[in-house]
């Protein structure tokens, strides 16, 4: 995490800095109910005990996500600690005014949520710490705390507090999560319980294991903390992944160099989990370190549609050329190339400037037999870069083909300097005509703030209807095409994310596919969402009687029934049940 411990002392500061702004100096007008962006910053530790550091990075973690409701846009962990680093805010210093202001307005913030907290620790059983803490809610352009006016016309404003054992801290998220839209829309559409069991679908244990883990630099220390975390997480939840720890696994080993580890935990991520599309980046990379070009495609080519990011496009194009060079079927290599020729015209119309994408369209060109193509690719990756090697062999090779002999002479005087495997990658072209031992470049970095950019908070504004979208994805369920479904459920679940139709439907595909786990994941999401989704609850009663778990279908099937005693889909699920019938 970017934060260290230091940092938290600024947060009062932040407080008081943003209090002491007159309204007129920050903004006119209070903004309109649904126009919200919220950034929440770590809590600070008011304790010694500095083992307890990674709550303040829990709390920030966790509201971030519980406070996610439509009408609402949160800053994500990931934005927030971009921030900082754009910013360059030294972590061991306090912020000066001009800089607080910044955080803020860096990531157009209208409300700023900040709290401290102190632990009273329990040698013999941590979890049972006291926990205790404030919470305050901060209108930045109104530079003062949340509140409402009296009938006296005061301005009427409180802190949220919270404590009780620490092993009940996700409940104290929840329930402050709720105290926190409840103040900011006394009409919300969302229980206390609904957003406390939103907050407590992590394992307590499972939860301190991986702040731990992500909050220590030591390697092994680090490892052992993740491990942990999932293995609680997977005993709690019937097998299920912890995605955070996986994605967080998955980094170690990536910058450990350790690829099959890598890709292992890369690969445990699905595509509704927080960092899949990074997961699913770093996975293909650590693929192709591993010579596996055909799992390296199966992870990056999903992104080409979902992620318009150039890394994404030249890495795909990349791999697909790379896949087409070693490929002995001659129909298949034909749509290898063709498939990276379209990804790296792609990668370079978004990025002109960028002579590794110039020079992997002209190699997937020049494997096409597209010569003069590629050479025109090479001429500019040339102006980009004069002393790039391989950019001057492989131009020498494309004039030397298209009849320009003197230019490619001197391209390949030029390549002699600054290729040091030139005489290797020359003996292989006078035997083969091939460039097979001649490097495609990857980019090695998933643009983050780039594809904070892209995987939109703002897809509403993009004209996309979550009710046109869903039509489409009711004819394609019908029509047996799932895999054309689940993207469009996703951009639905973009948009809305508490849509329980979205979920409904994918949890009836992966029920369709046989991947009853998360098809009960899936259904149980769409529940939490609509508790009165019958057909989500005779799904999931069928699903548990298919699995011989009674009780559970019991209860379904008694749901279902309440919700509508005359449905016909309910009284046969509900006497199935009685009977043992399956």
């Amino acid at each position: 995490m970017i934060f260290q411990n230091n940092i938290f002392a600024s947060v009062l500061v932040f407080a008081l800095l943003l209090l002491a702004l007159s309204p007129a100096r920050l903004a006119a007008q209070t903004p309109v109910l649904g126009q919200d962006v919220i950034v929440v910053l770590p809590f600070e530790n008011n304790s010694a005990l500095k083992e307890y550091n990674w709550i303040g990075a829990s709390f920030a973690d966790a509201l971030s996500e519980l406070l996610n409701v439509p009408g609402v846009r949160v800053v994500s962990t990931d934005e927030r600690e971009l921030t900082y680093q754009r910013l360059r805010l030294p972590l061991a210093s306090v912020p000066s005014r001009a800089t607080a202001i910044k955080i803020a307005r860096e990531t157009k913030a209208s409300i700023v949520i900040l709290g401290t907290y102190d632990v009273t620790a329990k040698p013999d059983d941590k979890a049972l710490s006291e926990l205790r803490g404030t919470v305050r809610v901060i209108r930045v352009n109104e530079g003062r705390h949340a509140g409402e006016l009296t009938r006296e016309g005061a301005w009427a404003w409180h802190p949220y507090d919270f404590g009780g054992a620490l092993i009940n801290m996700q409940n104290m998220q929840g329930t402050l999560a709720y105290q926190i839209l409840a103040q900011r829309d006394n009409t919300l559409p969302f229980s206390r319980n609904q957003i406390v069991a939103q907050a407590t679908k992590v394992p307590p244990r499972a939860l301190e294991s991986f702040a731990k883990g992500v909050m220590t630099d030591d390697r092994e220390k680090r490892s052992n903390y993740l491990q942990n975390a999932l293995k609680v997480y997977a005993k709690d939840n019937a097998g299920a992944v912890y995605p955070q720890a996986a994605f967080e696994l998955g980094n170690l080993y990536f910058k450990q160099e350790d690829w099959k580890r890598a890709a292992e935990y890369y690969a445990r991520l699905q595509k509704k989990d927080p960092h899949y599309n990074e997961s699913a980046f770093y996975a293909a990379l650590s693929y192709w370190k591993l010579g596996d070009l055909v799992s390296a495609l199966g992870a990056i080519m999903p992104l080409t549609s979902d992620m318009p990011l150039t890394g994404i496009y030249n890495n795909a194009g990349a791999l697909s050329t790379a896949a087409a060079r070693v490929e002995q079927k001659p129909a298949e290599r034909e749509r290898l190339l063709k498939q990276a020729i379209a990804l790296l015209e792609r990668a370079k119309d978004t990025a002109p400037d960028d002579d590794a994408v110039r020079y992997n369209y002209a190699y997937a060109l020049t494997l096409a037999g597209q010569h003069a193509a590629a050479e025109e690719q090479l001429r500019a990756a040339r102006t980009l870069n004069p002393r790039a090697g391989e950019v001057l062999f492989l131009h020498a090779k494309s004039l030397e083909r298209v009849g320009k002999t003197e230019a490619a002479a001197d391209a390949d005087n030029e390549a002699r300097k600054y290729l040091p495997n030139y005489a290797r990658l020359q003996t292989e072209w006078q035997k083969s005509q091939a460039t097979t031992e001649l490097p495609l470049r990857l980019n090695p970095n998933f643009d983050l703030l780039e594809a904070l950019k892209v995987h939109t908070p703002q897809a509403e504004e993009s004209g996309l209807n979550t009710q046109d979208l869903l039509v489409n994805a009711r004819g394609l369920y019908d029509a047996g095409r799932d895999d054309e479904v689940l993207p469009e459920l996703n951009r639905v679940l973009m948009i809305e994310p508490m849509n329980a139709e979205a979920h409904l439907l994918i949890g009836r595909i992966y029920q369709r596919r046989g991947d009853l786990v998360r098809a009960i994941s899936s259904l149980k999401t769409a529940i939490f969402w609509d508790s009165k989704l019958l057909d989500a609850h005779v799904l999931l009663g069928r699903i548990f009687l298919e699995r011989g778990d009674r009780s559970q279908a019991m209860t379904h099937a008694r749901s279902a029934m309440q919700i509508d005693p005359n449905n016909q889909e309910a009284l046969a699920l509900h006497r199935q049940v009685e009977t043992g019938a399956k």
